[in-house]
C-alpha cells in the first residue's frame, strides 16, 4: 500500500501516547473510564498498542466525549467539561493526566494572551484612522466626506469583507473619488488588510488612477482571489506593465480559473467549480516568453509546491510545445519521486498534478512519452513502476459519456500493462493488473488488435502456475505457512491467465466466426495436460456467443468439455453456463441441458458446487428443472447431515427453492424440510442461511425462527443483524406466536444488557408485541431495568426502558380487558420526565472535543 509506512509510523507512535494516556488516565480518577470503538486493525494486532478511536467517560456525568485518534484530546475535553471542578473524584496515584493538561492549559492562555494583544492593537490601529480621516475632513469638499463617512462605517471588524457600498459609490458619484480620497484610499488597498480594502480597490478600479496605478490595484485584487472581471480586464490589457513579481501572482490565479481543485479538495460543497481557460491563455499569448522562463525556474526547483505550480501553469496554457519540452523532467519527478518529492504523499496536489502532466504527454506523443517511461523503469523502483502503471491506465479510462477513441496511445498503453501484470501476477493491487481482472467492452478492439499477445501471455501465466512451489528456497518456514503462499500465488495467477483468456475471448467475439474459429483451434491444440489453461478457455467459450448462430459454433467443444476426463475442465465448462447471455438461454437444445444436469450428481465436489453456483447466477428453463431437482435435493441432504457450518448447503437450498419449488411447495411440508435443515445451521452458514434467503423464504414455515437463531449466533452479530431483523419484522404473527420461546432466548443473549445494545431491545419488544406476548415483553423489560445501575448517566436509558415495559403492560392489560387507568397516569408520569431528560441533554453539546476550540 502506497504510503503504508509512514502511516504505520504514524499508528504507532498514536499508539504509544495512547498507552501512555491510558495510565495516566488511571491514575486521576477512580471513577474515570477508557472507552474505545469497536474492532481492532492489523497494526494494533501486531504491536499490541491502543490504536483507534476513543474515549473518556465516568459515572457521575451525562455528557461523554466523542472518540478521537488520541485519547489525550479526549480526556483533555472530558477534563474541562467535567473534571475541573468536581467534587466526586477519588485521586488514585501520579504521574496522571495533568502531565499534559498542564501544557495546554498553559499554551491556551498564551494564546489567549496574544489573541487580546491583537485585538488592543488592531483597535489602536481603527482609531488612528479615525483620527486621520478626522484631520483630513477639514481639506475636503462636502461630496468628498461622504467617501470618508462610510470609511468610518467599514472600518469595523463585523463588517462584511466584500461589502458592496463603497463601489456603489464609486459608480454613482465618481466625482467623490477626488486625488485627495485616491492617496488616502490607495495605501490601504495595497499593503494592507483592511476590512475595506477589497471593496476600496473594486472602488478604486472605477476612478481616474494612473496607468501603473490601476495596474496594481488590479493585480491585488487578482492576486486576492477576487471574481473581478474589471480586474481581469484591466491586468490582460496592460499585461506588458506587469513586474515579474505581478506576473507570478496572476499567472497562480489564473491558472487555478483554468484547473480548479484536485478531485477531493473542493472546498465549495455541491457548488459546481466553473473553469475558464480564456484569461491564461491570453497572458500566454502577450507574456509567452515571460511565462517560459517562470516555469523553467520553477520546474528546476527542488520546492514540491513551486514545481506543482510549474505543471499547473503548462497544463492551463495547453501548449504542446511547452509540455514537450518538459517531458522528461515530468516523468523524472513523477517516477523518481521516492527521491525527489519524499514528503508528498498520494493524494498530493503536487503529484495529481503532475499525473495529469504525464497522461497528457502519453496521449499527445506517445512513442517519445513510451520511451521516457522505460528509460525511467531501468533502475527497477517500485514506486516509479507504480506511476508508469498508473500512467498508462490514464489513457485507457472508460469515458461513459463519450465514446473512446484507440490511438497509438492506447495501443501502447495496452501491451505495456499486458506484459507488466504477467511479469508479477502476485501485484493484484497494481493498476496493470487491476486493468485486465475485467474485460470492457468498449476496448474490444484492442483485444481484436493483441489476440496472440492475450494468448501468448496466458501460456505465459501457465509456465508460472506449474513453477510456484518447485524452487527451493533458502528460507526455513513452516509447511503450513509455505503452502498458504503456494496457494495464494496460484490463485492470483489462475485468476489473472482466466482474465486474460476472457479479453481474448471477447476480442474473438468482436473479430466474428473467423475470431471464434482461432479460439476454438487453440482449444483444441492444447494438451491434454495443460488443464489450467484448457479450463480456463472453456470457461470464457461463453462470452464468444454474439447470436442464435453463434451457438452451433462452440457448443461441440462445450459437450466435449461438460464430459472431459479432467475434473477441473469438467467444472469450468459448467461456470460458463453462468455467464451466458439471458437472450439465449432459450435457444440451448435439450441435449445441452441433460449433459449439464448430469454434473449435479458427479462425484466431484469441485464440478457439483460449480454446477450449484453457475445455476444460481443464470436459471435454466422451466421445463428442463425437473432433471436437477432430485440432484440438488440430494446435494442438501448429504451437506447438511456432513457438516453444520457448509455454506454450500444453503446455495443448494437457494438454487433448489427459487428454480425448482412452487409457491404451495415452498409453504408446505417441502419448506418446513428446508427450513428444519436451515435451523441446524451455524456460524458463517447460518449467517449465510438468512442474507440469502430473506426475501424467498419470508412465508416459508419456521424462516422467522432461523432468523431468531442467527439474532443470537457470534458470527452474525460480529458483521450485521440487519437481515435478521428484516426477517422477522417481515414473518407472520402466527409465526412470531410459534416462536415466543426464541424470541425469549434473543433477549436473554443481550446479557450482561448495554446501553448500545438498547434498540435491539426496542426492536425485540415490538416482536413481542407483533406475536402478542405482552405480559412476556413487559417482565423481560422489567428484568432489564432492574439490571441497569442507577447512576447519572444512565438516567435515559432507564426512563426509555421504564416507557417500553409500562407500554408493554398496557397492551397486554388491553388485551385481557382489565382497568388500565394506573398504567396510563404511570405512563404519563414517566413521558413526563423523559422530556425533563432530554431538555437537559439537548444543552450538552452535540459535538465536544475541546481539543478543536481549547479556548
Amino acid at each position: 500500500m502506497e504510503d503504508f509506512e509512514e502511516s504505520y509510523k504514524d499508528a504507532v507512535e498514536a499508539g504509544r501516547r495512547n498507552l501512555r494516556a491510558t495510565k495516566l488516565l488511571s491514575n486521576w480518577c477512580y471513577h474515570a473510564e477508557f472507552v474505545r470503538s469497536a474492532g481492532r486493525g492489523m497494526i494494533e494486532a501486531a504491536t499490541g498498542l491502543p490504536i483507534g478511536q476513543m474515549g473518556v467517560q465516568c459515572k457521575f456525568s451525562k455528557k461523554n466525549t466523542m472518540h478521537s485518534w488520541l485519547l489525550e484530546d479526549s480526556a483533555y475535553d472530558f477534563y474541562l467539561n467535567n473534571c475541573k471542578d468536581c467534587s466526586e473524584r477519588v485521586a488514585v496515584g501520579i504521574p496522571n493526566i495533568m502531565e499534559f493538561i498542564t501544557p495546554r492549559e498553559e499554551a491556551a492562555r498564551v494564546r489567549k494572551q496574544a489573541r487580546e494583544a491583537e485585538d488592543s492593537k488592531r483597535k489602536a490601529e481603527q482609531q488612528s484612522r479615525r483620527e486621520a480621516r478626522a484631520l483630513l475632513r477639514d481639506h475636503l469638499k462636502i461630496e468628498e466626506t461622504f467617501v470618508l463617512d462610510l470609511l468610518d462605517e467599514l472600518d469595523e471588524d463585523d463588517v462584511d469583507r466584500n461589502d458592496p457600498r463603497l463601489e456603489q459609490l464609486a459608480n454613482l458619484a465618481p466625482e467623490s473619488f477626488t486625488r485627495q480620497i485616491i492617496d488616502h484610499l490607495l495605501p490601504h488597498v495595497l499593503y494592507q488588510q483592511l476590512p475595506y480594502s477589497t471593496p476600496g480597490a473594486k472602488a478604486l478600479l472605477r476612478t481616474s488612477l494612473e496607468k501603473t496605478e490601476k495596474v496594481a490595484v488590479a493585480v491585488k485584487l487578482v492576486g486576492g482571489y477576487d471574481k473581478s472581471s474589471d480586474a481581469t480586464a484591466v491586468v490582460l490589457e496592460h499585461a506588458d506593465l506587469l513586474s515579474s513579481d505581478d506576473l507570478s501572482n496572476v499567472l497562480r490565479r489564473f491558472t487555478s480559473l483554468a484547473l480548479g481543485p484536485p478531485p477531493g479538495i473542493h472546498m465549495g460543497g455541491n457548488d459546481p467549480v466553473r473553469l475558464d481557460a480564456t484569461p491564461v491563455k491570453t497572458l500566454y499569448s502577450k507574456r509567452r516568453a515571460d511565462i517560459c522562463d517562470v516555469v523553467e525556474k520553477l520546474i528546476g526547483d527542488t520546492n514540491p509546491s513551486k514545481i506543482g505550480a510549474a505543471v499547473e501553469i503548462i497544463l492551463s496554457v495547453r501548449d504542446d510545445d511547452l509540455l514537450q519540452k518538459h517531458s522528461r523532467t515530468i516523468f523524472a519527478k513523477l517516477m523518481r519521486r521516492r527521491n525527489l518529492l519524499p514528503s508528498e504523499r498520494r493524494d498530493s496536489s503536487v503529484l495529481y498534478y503532475l499525473r495529469e502532466a504525464a497522461s497528457r504527454c502519453l496521449d499527445l506523443f506517445p512513442d517519445e512519452a513510451d520511451r521516457i517511461i522505460q528509460s525511467f523503469l531501468a533502475d527497477g523502483d517500485d514506486t516509479g513502476k507504480s506511476e508508469a502503471f498508473r500512467i498508462y491506465r490514464s489513457v485507457l479510462k472508460n469515458k461513459y459519456d463519450q465514446e473512446i477513441e484507440i490511438g497509438d496511445a492506447q495501443r501502447i498503453a495496452f501491451k505495456r500493462l499486458l506484459w507488466a501484470a504477467v511479469e508479477n501476477p502476485d501485484a493484484q493491487m497494481d493498476d496493470a493488473t487491476q486493468f485486465f481482472r475485467h474485460s470492457w467492452d468498449e476496448f474490444a478492439p484492442l483485444a481484436v488488435e493483441h489476440f496472440d499477445d492475450l494468448i501468448g501471455a496466458a501460456a505465459t501465466l501457465s509456465e508460472k502456475y506449474e513453477a510456484v512451489g518447485t524452487k527451493k528456497s533458502l528460507e526455513v518456514t513452516s509447511d503450513t505457512l509455505a503452502q498458504m503462499d503456494i496457494r495464494s500465488k496460484r490463485t492470483a495467477i489462475d485468476s489473472l491467465q482466466g482474465a486474460l483468456i476472457e479479453w481474448a475471448a471477447v476480442g474473438a467475439r468482436t473479430k466474428g466466426r473467423n475470431g471464434v474459429q482461432e479460439f476454438l483451434d487453440l482449444y483444441r491444440r492444447l494438451p491434454e495436460d495443460q488443464t489450467q489453461m484448457r479450463g480456463n478457455m472453456i470457461s470464457h467459450v461463453s462470452k464468444l456467443l454474439s447470436g442464435v448462430e453463434s451457438l452451433n459454433w462452440v457448443l461441440s467443444e462445450w459437450y466435449r468439455a461438460l464430459m472431459d476426463e479432467s475434473t477441473l475442465v469438467r467444472a469450468s465448462a459448467v461456470q460458463a453456463w453462468g455467464k451466458v447471455p439471458y437472450d439465449l438461454v432459450e435457444h440451448f437444445p435439450d441435449l445441452f441441458f441433460e449433459a449439464l444436469a448430469v454434473s449435479f450428481s458427479d462425484p466431484y465436489v469441485i464440478v457439483h458446487r460449480s454446477a450449484v453456483q453457475a445455476l444460481r447466477r443464470r436459471s435454466i428453463p422451466k421445463d428442463k428443472r425437473e432433471l436437477v431437482k432430485s440432484s440438488i435435493l440430494n446435494l442438501i441432504l448429504h451437506y447438511a447431515n456432513e457438516d453444520k457450518t457448509n455454506e454450500f448447503t444453503v446455495d443448494c437450498i437457494d438454487a433448489l427453492a427459487y428454480l425448482c419449488l412452487s409457491q404451495d411447495e415452498r409453504q408446505g411440508r417441502f419448506g418446513e424440510v428446508l427450513t428444519g435443515i436451515l435451523l441446524t445451521l451455524e456460524g458463517a452458514a447460518l449467517y449465510r442461511a438468512v442474507d440469502r434467503l430473506l426475501y424467498g423464504f419470508r412465508d416459508v414455515p419456521g424462516f422467522a425462527k432461523v432468523a431468531l437463531k442467527a439474532l443470537q449466533d457470534d458470527y452474525t452479530r460480529s458483521i450485521s443483524t440487519d437481515d435478521c431483523v428484516a426477517a422477522i419484522l417481515r414473518a407472520p404473527p402466527e409465526e412470531l406466536r410459534e416462536s415466543t420461546a426464541e424470541l425469549e432466548k434473543a433477549f436473554e443473549a443481550l446479557k450482561p444488557f448495554r446501553r448500545e445494545d438498547f434498540l435491539e431491545t426496542i426492536f425485540l419488544a415490538a416482536v413481542f408485541s407483533r406475536a402478542g406476548s405482552f405480559n412476556v415483553g413487559a417482565t423481560m423489560f422489567k428484568q432489564l431495568l432492574a439490571e441497569i445501575p442507577k447512576e447519572e448517566r444512565n438516567e435515559l436509558w432507564r426512563i426509555e426502558t421504564a416507557l417500553v415495559t409500562t407500554a408493554l403492560e398496557i397492551e397486554h392489560a388491553i388485551g385481557d380487558a382489565e382497568e388500565i387507568s394506573d398504567l396510563s397516569e404511570r405512563w404519563a408520569g414517566i413521558a413526563a420526565d423523559l422530556e425533563n431528560e432530554n431538555e437537559e441533554r439537548a444543552k450538552l453539546r452535540d459535538f465536544p472535543p475541546r481539543f478543536l476550540f481549547e479556548d
